[in-house]
């Protein structure tokens, strides 16, 4: 299986809460429907403003085929104007 981190910082507190509620509401239902997809979780931040999102695939295939999706780029081009800068995007391999 595999982890993929998007992390990202938001400008302000309106912003995180309006990032979180896009992750929450549009997001994940999304992901549901996709090839793969186990679990995504979203990681706030205590005392700031940054974001982790988490999310677990059945494979590094899954995952990548997700990243280059329209779907994904349009979470990105949804919530891009809440960012400090662009996000930050790691993949891990689950031993």
């Amino acid at each position: 299986m595999y982890l993929r981190m998007v992390i990202g910082e938001m400008i302000n507190e309106d912003q995180l809460r309006e990032f979180g509620n896009i992750f929450k509401e549009e997001c994940i239902p999304i992901l549901r429907e996709e090839p793969g997809f186990q679990r995504g979780d979203l990681a706030i931040e205590e005392g700031g403003r940054m974001v982790v999102i988490l999310t677990v695939w059945d494979t590094r295939d899954n995952c990548l085929k997700h990243h280059s999706s329209r779907a994904y780029r349009q979470f990105v081009a949804k919530t891009q104007h809440l960012l400090i800068g662009d996000f930050v995007v790691k993949l891990f391999r689950l031993e």
